[in-house]
Parts: structure tokens; C-alpha cells; sequence
């Protein structure tokens, strides 16, 4: 199983499939609707990750990864699925690093490349045969950070290549004569071009046609540049003349331009950093410019993509121009989009990008900005009153009250039909079939003066609706009944509360009145509007403000405040009193309470999830004492979307999962958070305004989302996500810490994210295998160092700043799978700066739950602490070592008065330490330091042995150090610990070892390395004896760490480990 990054995309047969390049293997994917399948793979290099993919004649695939190049033929073999059906890999190699390649539109076998030294290169590529390097051609050989290459004739190509200095060199190229012509050298960018693209020639309206050049750079700018008949005329030195790069002073947006120089059309700054890549979008059948705008797209380092439009101007001698943004795609986690392809399907524009999370996103937009009739996947509306006013044939005229008509209450009562209330009293009803049809509901002059105070409306059932008004009146409304009394209360009714509703039982709610804590429940019969039960809710705090509600069990319901209370009320006869009063862990609105789905063998739930505007949302237990319920928090986490939460819900299906949604900025966002993806956001300019939202049980890419903006009133509904992920990835950043515990994996990385995994190995079925993420959580405000289980149901984490954090985990007893985390302590024991890095650390239970913890930070001070939950930390040992820098701690034996503990430093010394606890802060006592490593241990294991302890270091010095320890004899019943063998395998790897594990199978002790030169050894350790017995290629660059997983397949071990992607290793 490999989870890397993304490093080329390519649509295939139609936009019917996309191939993937995932490390060192062509991935395919089918891209049907509803659903995306991963088809199947092939490897095509041995240890090259795939860097570029174009498609050739006969279903070919042409793939490139550094110098080295592929054509592989019958692909299609893997949609088929035939086992006779073989995909062939021919390979060859370039004379350089390639950037682009053009498969030639004149000849199936002839295509041209563009290499890192601005130099094009013949190919041939006869059948399937390897493909052959011809020619080569160019002008100059600077270096290059991006080409890329257009063909104009069957003897004809251009050239565009950015150079490391910020200057985009553009030269024809003529192949037969092996000729080159420079064109032109465009300048103004301020840093190294990092992307370049060629438009196809442009229709225009007066007839002429147009070429185009946008590149993007790490100055952060888009620029576009005209190169429509070039004829070298604009470069008027030789470019091997002295001249300034982009990086100097006069390189900048406003300096003056210098005589001859082709000047940009247009430039525009965009995305947080560096930008990777720009691709220009086709236009459509019959668009011409200026009429008709050009859209492109900028893809970046923030891991976002950018949707641009450039207007031209034509009519003039100079063509000139604008670049504004229209949307940003963030669909992707921590930092690079690595890969990206685009392609126009129908009147459908598809973008794929591919990140350095391992991620693959696909994007479905308009291929045009110009507004249609209808749109398939989303649309919306804003209307006015007088819009709809307009369309209603026999509208009747009301008496007017303090200024014009607007839209007051509104809900979506079914699937297609939405209730709506204005300020004059007036009940309208819009029926989406499929466009929006509305009609206005006939009442009484008295009912049009009552709904005039209307507050509050909401569905209670398919088709019908209840509304609330300040005077006290409830209505009752169905499309087939039409609108009656329901009853009324003792206030003004300010809100509504749906407590719970099913298609064939009652619907349940709390009427909550203004000025007073006392509330009216109601039951009621949805289809006919009658009341089945009502009764009083009495005894609440008077300052509670009640905002949502919900029933937990039978005679059981909860109501959440604005200002982050909860109040607990059991019904007693016609009476709910409350039994706790629980304050949650924020001062903001507790906007919502949802059970979690039930298990077969439970009658009510154990668990509610509570949302809040404070960005978190948790997860409580239910636990009930019969007089006495308790509530036990199991889950804290900030929503990744960091939108302030206004609700969510629990989708209804075999493995339920949480939606959430709420504001962010100017949005409303709707998020997944089991699968941690975007559903829809839309730009509704920000909370604080009456909104309902609307959304399908089962699928829950269908919403319905309505809002008021400037007395306007907006509908969004969506059928199919914008985007959906074709893969699901794992960090953004680079994974620093592992640990496992059975099918659990914990990860933390530099994007201070903290990632529980269930590893889901189907034997029956190897699409299914891989990691699935069960909880996320971000506190930490730094990169992970370490992370580490202690048993089940704690985890441990340390950073920079020395930040040390106990995490509570529990599997929750719901169908709900997703487990319950939550911080229970943060270490506040720090030095007077707090700047200091926990490198390492070490921990394990006692006797007495409590968990003894020791640890090493960068100013080479070692500490140990006891933790026992409920009452915190407290230090029982400190000691500082030389100035060398401790890197890894290991406890060799813990006891009641005492412990015996190893560490490794900066200096390649291992060091034993042992320690007596007493009522006083004790010092570690320094037993023994042996030197092993000529320079920093990066990793540790150890393992016990019938003498003592075997140890396995991995060093800054590509080393592989194994050594003894065995107890010295003493009369007391403390242990300490000596070296009774050193020994050290010389360049055990190419690089620095950054990340080890000693385990066994069988009788025997084997060790796993990991490390920089991306290669993974199993070494068997033997007493006086180290012998390296398995060698592979990793994808997985720069690891961090490698640990052992609990599960074993026979007499397999399984390894997973972890870096820029992850991987699980089975040996």
C-alpha cells in the first residue's frame, strides 16, 4: 500500500478514465458518474517517480520521469480486466532532464521533448518499440525551471522555456534541418519561472488569429504575453550579451520598459506562494475573442488552483488586456499541487489536480462564464420581491405596512417546494420543476395581518410546515390542507426547536418564547396537523437562551443556549423538568444536538454530537443513573474547514457519516468531516443573516441552501459536487512521528496535524486495501516531533515550543465509526521562553493508571514525569547532558521508586541514566556513555533480551549501530545498565537513516531502516553478526519515521512508514 504524491495527470478516452502518475506506476481511474473506481496499475519505472504523461495513437501512453522515458502500450488492458491482455512497457533514456514532450499531430511516430537545458530532442516511436533519441537542437543552454513545447507544422515547433533567472526564452524549432530561431526574450517576472503554457491559435471576431503565453512564477504573479507572428524582430541582442536577469531592482511591476522588449498583455498576482503551473482552458465550439472571455488556471505551492479570466482588447495596434480572478479551489491539504490536467467535456470544463497529499481532485466547471438556461451539477438564483411579483398573474393587494415588500421566513418543506413568508404578511409557495415556479397561497385578511408578525417557520414533514409568530399563534401548513391554527402560547415565539421527525411517526418540537426560559412541547401528527401531546418545560435558568434541541430518549430531551449552556429535562406527566445543568467548554451558541446513529442492539443513543460557533464541534456520552445523569466529553476537535458551525448531520446509510455546516468569512460552507472533503460553499457574504439549508438523507451532495442578502433572497441548490476526490490522501506535509496500536496507526506531521488511521486490508479484494482516516485534530501550533501510543486509549505528542500533549482515545459504541478524541492535558511546564523542541520521548503505565513519561529536549535537558488522570503532571526527575543536543530517550525499566532510562545525542554517544524517585524533584545519575556513531543518532529501538537489551541506532553518518546492554551488578534493587558489545554497520544507506524498528519473526530479530537515499533494508541482527537480507525501493521520500503494526498476516510482519506520503510494508 503507497500513499505519495501526485506527480502527473492525463484525461484518457474522452474524459472517460484519467491516468495517474503515483510515484513509480501509471494508476487508471474510471471516471463515472456518481462514483470514481481505481481500475487498476502498472509500474513503469524502477525507482523513477512519473513526472509527465501524454496520450499517443492506439490507446499508447507516452510517460516521463526525469531523463528517463516510456511508451506503454495496452492500457486498455487494465479496463478490460482480461488476464491474457498485457500492458507492454518499452523503455529508453534522454540526454537530460525532460520537461515536456509533443507527441507530433502529423505523425504517430514522431514526437519532440523539451529538456532542462533549453534543448529539443527528436523521438521516435515505432510501435512498440522502445522509443529513439534523434536530433538535438537549440540556441543556448541556460537552465531551466519549465518548457514547454507547440507544434505549428509537420517540420515546425515552438518553444517556450522559463529560465532559474526569470526570463522566458521563446524559439522556433525546425526539425528536419535541426535549425533553431530565436523569437523573442520575454522579461519582468522577479524570480525563477516555474510554468509555462502555449495557447492554441485563437479565433477572433474580425477573423485574425491570436497566440498566446501565460507563465507563472515564484513571485507570485500570472502573466500573459503576446507572441502572434513572432519574427524575432523584438530581440534585439545576442543572447549570449551581458543583460539583467528578473531578480534585479529594474525587473519590477512598475519599471519603465526597456526599448524593443515584448511587454506583457496582462499580469495579475495571485495564491499565498510559489505557483507551479498555468494551463489555459479551450474555448468552446463558436467562441471568438474579445467577445468571448479566456479562461485559465494557476495552480500552486498553497496547494489551491485558481480560476482566472483574461478580457482582451484587440481592436487596437497593441493587443492589450486583464486578468480577474473568478474562484479558488482549495481541495487539497498542507502545501503543492503537483500535478494538474484540464479538458473540455460538453459544455463542461474537468480539472484534476494532484497534490503532494496523494490526493486527486476533479473539479467540473462551466467551460464558459456566460449564463445558460439550465445547469446540470448547481445552480443560483437571487430573486427580489418584484421578480416574483412579477410572475404571479393574480396577486392580491395587501394593506402595506412600514416600508416596501420584502421576504421575511422562509423553509424548504420538500424536496421541491419551498415556503416563503414576506414582511406584509403574504404566504408564497415555489415549486422547483425544474425551474422555480411560484404561487401565492389565498388566506384571510386576518391571517395576512397575523403572518405580518410570522418569526419563525420550519418543515415538520414532507409537504408540510409549521409557523410561529410574535403575537403567540401557531399555523399549521400543508400543499394538500392548506394553512390552519394549530395552537398558541403564553409570548412571543421566537424559535422553533425540531426535536425529531420520522416519515410515519409524529414530529416533535419545543416552542421557545422570548423573554422568559420557559418553553411549550408539542407533538404532532405531520400529515393532518393534529396535536397528539403537549407539555409544559419549566424550571430552567432564567438567563438561558435557548437556539436547538433534540431527544435523546424517550422521556429524555436536552436544549442548548446561545451562550454555551446545556440544560437536561425529564418529562414527568405533562411536565419536563431539568435533572443537570452542564456548562460545555465555550461561551459561544451551541447551535446544534444530534444523536449518533444507534447500533441493532440499542434502543436510544449513548452518544450526541453538540456544535458551536467556537469552530469545534464535540461528542458527549450519555451516561443515565436513573435520578442521576452524567455527561462525559469523548470528543473536542475544530473542524479542518474552520468554519464557525451553525449544524450538521449524520448521513443514513451502513456507515454513517458526519456532515457539518456553518460560515466562514464570506461563505457557507458544507463540509464532510468523516471524509474530510468540501461539499459545497457558497458566497453568501458572511453570517449574522436568516438562512436554511436543506439536504438529501442518503446523498449528501444534494443540498438546498437559502439565504437573504440585501432584502434579496438567494437559492443554491446543488445536485452534484463542484468536485469530488478521485483519491483520498494523508497529510499535506511531511509525516514526522508514527506509532500503531493493533489497526490503529497514529500520524503526526509538520502541518501540526495529528491523523488516526484504520489500515482496511481485504484480502478478497487488493482496490480496497489501504488507510482510512477515523480522527484528525489540530492544537499543536508546530511540527510533530513524536507521537506515541500508551496502550489504547492514550496518546501522546511533543513539538516545538515545547508543547506535550495527552490525547484521550475512544472507540465509540455507535454505527458511527469514527473514534472520539479529545486533549486532556497540556504540559505547562516550560522554560522562561517556551522555545525549546521535545525531540523525543518515552512512556509507560503503572501499577497505579498513572504514566510515567521521559523526555529530552533541545538544550539537552532530560526530564521524567508521572501523569495521572484528573490530576495532571508532576515532575520527578531532571538532569542536563553536555552541550551535544539529546535526540532519542527509551525507558529500560521502570519501577515503584525508580527507573533506568537510555538516551542517544548529537554527539553519536549512547547514554544510560538511572534515577530514584522521592518527595523532592530528583536528578538522573549518568551510569555510562559509550560512543557508536561519528555524528547524530537519528533513531532508536530497543529490544529486551535474556541479558538485557538489544539496541539498534541509525545515524547522521549512514550508519547502523547495534549494542548490547546488560545489568551491572549491584547489591541494591535499582538496575543499571552498561555496553557489553558495540558494533556498526558503515554505510548501511546511502544517506542518513532517519527512522528504524527492530522486530521478530519467528526465533529471529530483524531490523527495518528507512532513509533519505528512499531505499527500505530489512537487516537480520545475529549476535556478532548483521547481514542485510532485503533491499527496495521506497516511494516515500524524505521518511520521518517506520513502526511496527500490531496486526501480522501469517509469519509476515508489517511495517508502516511514513514521510512526504506513507506506505505499508509486509515482509
Amino acid at each position: 500500500m503507497t500513499e505519495g504524491p501526485i506527480t502527473s495527470l492525463a484525461f484518457f478516452r474522452d474524459a472517460e478514465y484519467i491516468i495517474a502518475g503515483e510515484d513509480t506506476h501509471l494508476a487508471l481511474y474510471d471516471l463515472q458518474r456518481g462514483h470514481a473506481l481505481r481500475v487498476g496499475s502498472v509500474r513503469v519505472f524502477s525507482a523513477q517517480p512519473i513526472h509527465g504523461i501524454r496520450l499517443l495513437s492506439n490507446g499508447r501512453v507516452l510517460a516521463w520521469g526525469a531523463a528517463q522515458i516510456a511508451v506503454v502500450s495496452n492500457i486498455e488492458g487494465l479496463i478490460e480486466n482480461r488476464t491474457d491482455a498485457l500492458v507492454v512497457v518499452r523503455k529508453g533514456a534522454a540526454p537530460d532532464w525532460i520537461y515536456d514532450v509533443a507527441p507530433s499531430p502529423y505523425d504517430d511516430s514522431s514526437a519532440i521533448l523539451a529538456t532542462a537545458h533549453n534543448e529539443v530532442v527528436q523521438l521516435k516511436l515505432n510501435g512498440e518499440d522502445a522509443p529513439v533519441i534523434g536530433a538535438i537542437v537549440s540556441p543556448s543552454r541556460p537552465i531551466l525551471y519549465a518548457a514547454r513545447l507547440r507544434w505549428l507544422d509537420k517540420d515546425t515547433a515552438l518553444m517556450a522555456g522559463g529560465t532559474i533567472f526569470g526570463e522566458i526564452l521563446v524559439w522556433r524549432c525546425h526539425i528536419l534541418e535541426s535549425r533553431s530561431e530565436l523569437l523573442a526574450i520575454l522579461n519582468g517576472h522577479e524570480g525563477s519561472i516555474f510554468g509555462v503554457d502555449i495557447s492554441d491559435e485563437l479565433p477572433c471576431e474580425g477573423g485574425s488569429k491570436l497566440r498566446l503565453i501565460a507563465s507563472c512564477s515564484d513571485d507570485r504573479t500570472v502573466r500573459i504575453w503576446n507572441i502572434t507572428e513572432l519574427d524575432g524582430s523584438h530581440e534585439k541582442h545576442d543572447f549570449a550579451a551581458p543583460r539583467e536577469t528578473g531578480f534585479g531592482s529594474k525587473a519590477g511591476l512598475d519599471d519603465e520598459p526597456r526599448a524593443g522588449e515584448l511587454q506583457p498583455v496582462a499580469t495579475i498576482m495571485g495564491h499565498l506562494s510559489r505557483i507551479w503551473g498555468v494551463k489555459f482552458a479551450q474555448l468552446t465550439q463558436g467562441q471568438k475573442l474579445p467577445k468571448s472571455p479566456l479562461l485559465l488556471y494557476s495552480f500552486g505551492e498553497d496547494s489551491t488552483s485558481q480560476r482566472w479570466q483574461l478580457k482582451l482588447d484587440i481592436s487596437s495596434e497593441k493587443v492589450c488586456g486583464s486578468l480577474n480572478h473568478i474562484e479558488t479551489y482549495a481541495e487539497h491539504d498542507g502545501k503543492h499541487l503537483w500535478a494538474h490536467a484540464i479538458v473540455n467535456k460538453g459544455s463542461q470544463t474537468l480539472i484534476a489536480t494532484g497534490g503532494a497529499d496523494s490526493k486527486i481532485s476533479l473539479i467540473s466547471k462551466s467551460a464558459s462564464l456566460t449564463p445558460t438556461a439550465s445547469v446540470s451539477t448547481h445552480e443560483l438564483l437571487g430573486l427580489s420581491f418584484d421578480e416574483i411579483a412579477a410572475t404571479l398573474p393574480n396577486m392580491r393587494t395587501l394593506k402595506s405596512v412600514r416600508g416596501k415588500e420584502i421576504f421575511s421566513r422562509y423553509d424548504f418543506i420538500s424536496d421541491d417546494c419551498m415556503l416563503v413568508t414576506t414582511n406584509w404578511g403574504r404566504l408564497l409557495q415555489g415549486v422547483f420543476s425544474p425551474s422555480l415556479e411560484w404561487r401565492e397561497i389565498d388566506l384571510e385578511e386576518e391571517l395576512n395581518a397575523e403572518f405580518q408578525t410570522c418569526y419563525t417557520l420550519q418543515t415538520i414533514g414532507d409537504g408540510a410546515a409549521i409557523l410561529g409568530t410574535t403575537s403567540g399563534k401557531l399555523y399549521y401548513f400543508s400543499r394538500s390542507q392548506g394553512v390552519k391554527v394549530l395552537g398558541s402560547v403564553p409570548g412571543k415565539i421566537f424559535n422553533i426547536s425540531i426535536l425529531s421527525s420520522s416519515r410515519d411517526g409524529p414530529t416533535e418540537l419545543i416552542v421557545h418564547l422570548h423573554g422568559t426560559s420557559d418553553s411549550k412541547y408539542f407533538s404532532i401528527n405531520w400529515h393532518t396537523g393534529a396535536v397528539i401531546a403537549t407539555a409544559d418545560i419549566r424550571g430552567i435558568d432564567k438567563r438561558f437562551v435557548a437556539i436547538s434541541a433534540a431527544r435523546f430518549k424517550k422521556d429524555l430531551i436536552a436544549i442548548g443556549s446561545r451562550h454555551g449552556f446545556l440544560a437536561l429535562l425529564r418529562q414527568t406527566g405533562n411536565e419536563f423538568r431539568p435533572i443537570l445543568d452542564f456548562r460545555f467548554n465555550t461561551r459561544d451558541a451551541i447551535t446544534g444536538l444530534v444523536p449518533l446513529p444507534t447500533t441493532e442492539r440499542q434502543d436510544s443513543p449513548l452518544y450526541f454530537l453538540a456544535t458551536s460557533r467556537d469552530t469545534q464541534y464535540r461528542i458527549y456520552e450519555i451516561e443515565d443513573l436513573g435520578e442521576e445523569i452524567r455527561l462525559h466529553l469523548q470528543h473536542e476537535v475544530a473542524a479542518p474547514s474552520g468554519a464557525d458551525i451553525e449544524g450538521g448531520w449524520f448521513t443514513e446509510d451502513e456507515s454513517p457519516e458526519l456532515v457539518l455546516y456553518g460560515f466562514k468569512s464570506k461563505n457557507f460552507i458544507v463540509w464532510n468531516e468523516s471524509r474530510r472533503e468540501e461539499i459545497a460553499s457558497v458566497d453568501c457574504g458572511g453570517a449574522h443573516r436568516t438562512f436554511t439549508i436543506a439536504h438529501d438523507s442518503i446523498n449528501q451532495n444534494r443540498v438546498r441552501f437559502a439565504y437573504t442578502r440585501a432584502t434579496k433572497l438567494y437559492i443554491f441548490s446543488q445536485h452534484e459536487p463542484v468536485h469530488r476526490p478521485l483519491r483520498y490522501g494523508t497529510h499535506g506535509r511531511e509525516i514526522r512521528g508514527l506509532s500503531a496500536s493493533g489497526r490503529y496507526i497514529a500520524t503526526g506531521a509538520e502541518d501540526t496535524t495529528i491523523r488516526i488511521w484504520e489500515y482496511e486490508d481485504q484480502k478478497s479484494d487488493k482496490k480496497d486495501i489501504g488507510l482510512r482516516c477515523v480522527a484528525s485534530t489540530k492544537l499543536h501550533i508546530s511540527g510533530l516531533q513524536k507521537i506515541h501510543w500508551v496502550g489504547d486509549d492514550y496518546l501522546l505528542s511533543s513539538a516545538g515550543f515545547e508543547e506535550f500533549f495527552v490525547w484521550s482515545v475512544r472507540r465509540l459504541d455507535s454505527q458511527y465509526k469514527g473514534l472520539g478524541i479529545l486533549c486532556e492535558t497540556i504540559l505547562e511546564d516550560k522554560s522562561l521562553a517556551a522555545d525549546l523542541r521535545i525531540m523525543d520521548f518515552d512512556a509507560c503505565k503503572v501499577d497505579n493508571a498513572s504514566i510515567i513519561i521521559t523526555m529530552v529536549l533541545s538544550n539537552s535537558t532530560l526530564k521524567t514525569y508521572s501523569y495521572t488522570p484528573g490530576e495532571g503532571f508532576n515532575l520527578l526527575a531532571r538532569m542536563s547532558y553536555t552541550g551535544a543536543c539529546l535526540t532519542q530517550a527509551r525507558h529500560l525499566g521502570v519501577h515503584k521508586n525508580g527507573l533506568s532510562a537510555l538516551t542517544a545525542s548529537t554527539d553519536g554517544h549512547l547514554t544510560t541514566w538511572e534515577v530514584t524517585f522521592g518527595k523532592e524533584v530528583s536528578s538522573h545519575v549518568l551510569v555510562q556513555v559509550a560512543p557508536v556513531h561519528q555524528s547524530s543518532i537519528k533513531c532508536l529501538d530497543i529490544q529486551p533480551t535474556l541479558e538485557g537489551f538489544l539496541v539498534l541506532t541509525g545515524g547522521d553518518d549512514n550508519g547502523l549501530g547495534v549494542t548490547t546492554l546488560v545489568p551491572m551488578s549491584t547489591g541494591s534493587d535499582k538496575r543499571r545498565y552498561t555496553t557489553s558489545s558495540r558494533s556498526i554497520v558503515r554505510k548501511a544507506h546511502a544517506a542518513a537513516i532517519n527512522g528504524l524498528v527492530l522486530v521478530r519473526r519467528g526465533d529471529e530479530t530483524f531490523g527495518i531502516t528507512v532513509s533519505n537515499d528512499q531505499r527500505v533494508k530489512v537487516w537480520r541482527i545475529q549476535e556478532n553478526n548483521v547481514k542485510l537480507v532485503a533491499d527496495a525501493y521506497s516511494g516515500v521520500a524524505d521518511p520521518g519515521d517506520v513502526a511496527a503494526m500490531g496486526e501480522t498476516d501469517g509469519d509476515k510482519v508489517k511495517v508502516v512508514l511514513g514521510g512526504v506520503g506513507a506506505e505499508v510494508w509486509s515482509w
